[in-house]
């Protein structure tokens, strides 16, 4: 083969691998996308075919199929759940703040439960419409005109966010991967009167690596990766640890006192430099063990207009 040929070939085969890899990212991305809009709806991934369970989130939502192609109707499904725009809330947004005004916090459980909690709040009766068209009736009950009022602000770096573990997290039973459930712990206004975060909202977090205690002063610990902290709009926050357990103080986090062995808890979010240590075989951390966080950009977000008194 001349030399030309064999180049010809060569870029040939480059371009296939990269469509590849392209497409395969593409894919990545959609599996990403649909889990999450299961997992908010339903609690849980479902199984069966991608087709099969985008048409079942379609007629959970709106009762109907909308006609989009499969990978536009991920992307339609994903923003509409999950982004919105500056002119609408996304569904999430809309869900929060009502929670917000009805109970001063986010609902927990999958969307049906959120919407049945505040039906029965509101009617004292739970609907059997589309889960769309009950956030959107209920709005209209509850809120006057049925306007959410967005602005556009800035949360400033070094702002302080608290969130809080929802069950223990200990290296004796911890594995890789697990999701480690987490709420924010106060709602966070700018400007006074804007609102850009909700207590009870959840923050996204797993454990990246553990190790259980063992012999010869073999230490336990756990390396927690909080990987999204997200505003009500959805914007993803750059964040650092400031401080947890109040500075990993024994007695808040149930380590036994006089303990000899080292164990830490290592927690890494996005632009965490280290970690902190603590004194223990194991690393036991209770249900309610609050971490502070601070922003580490300026980070514009939309939030909503809530009168305070």
């Amino acid at each position: 083969m001349k030399p030309f040929q064999i180049l010809i070939a060569i870029l040939l085969i480059c371009s296939i691998t990269s469509a590849g890899w392209a497409s395969s990212d593409v894919v990545r991305a959609q599996e990403k996308k649909l889990s999450r809009l299961e997992r908010y709806i339903y609690g849980d991934e479902q199984k069966g075919a991608g087709a099969d369970r985008l048409r079942q989130i379609e007629e959970d939502l709106f009762g109907r199929n909308t006609g989009r192609k499969e990978a536009e109707k991920i992307s339609y499904l994903h923003d509409f759940v999950f982004k919105g725009s500056t002119s609408n809330p996304s569904l999430d947004m809309k869900l929060s703040f009502l929670e917000w005004r009805l109970f001063n916090r986010t609902g927990e459980g999958n969307l049906e439960a959120r919407l049945a909690d505040i039906d029965r709040q509101v009617s004292g009766n739970v609907s059997m419409e589309p889960m769309a068209f009950r956030l959107e009736q209920q709005i209209h009950l509850i809120i006057e005109n049925g306007l959410i009022s967005l602005h556009q602000v800035t949360i400033p770096r070094g702002t302080e966010i608290r969130m809080r573990l929802k069950q223990e997290l200990s290296s004796r039973t911890a594995k890789k991967n697990d999701i480690v459930p987490m709420v924010l712990s106060h709602d966070v206004f700018i400007d006074n009167n804007i609102l850009v975060m909700t207590n009870g909202g959840i923050v996204t977090s797993t454990v990246k690596s553990v190790r259980r205690a063992g012999r010869f002063g073999r230490t336990g610990y756990v390396n927690l990766d909080v990987t999204r902290i997200e505003s009500m709009d959805s914007t993803e926050l750059p964040i650092q640890i400031d401080a947890a357990g109040e500075k990993f103080d024994k007695r808040k986090i149930g380590m036994a006192a006089g303990a000899s062995t080292l164990g830490y808890l290592v927690l890494g979010p996005i632009g965490l430099a280290g970690g902190a240590f603590i004194k223990g075989g194991e690393v036991n951390v209770p249900a309610d063990t609050e971490i502070t966080v601070r922003t580490t950009e300026d980070c514009k977000v939309v939030g909503v207009l809530v009168n305070r008194k």
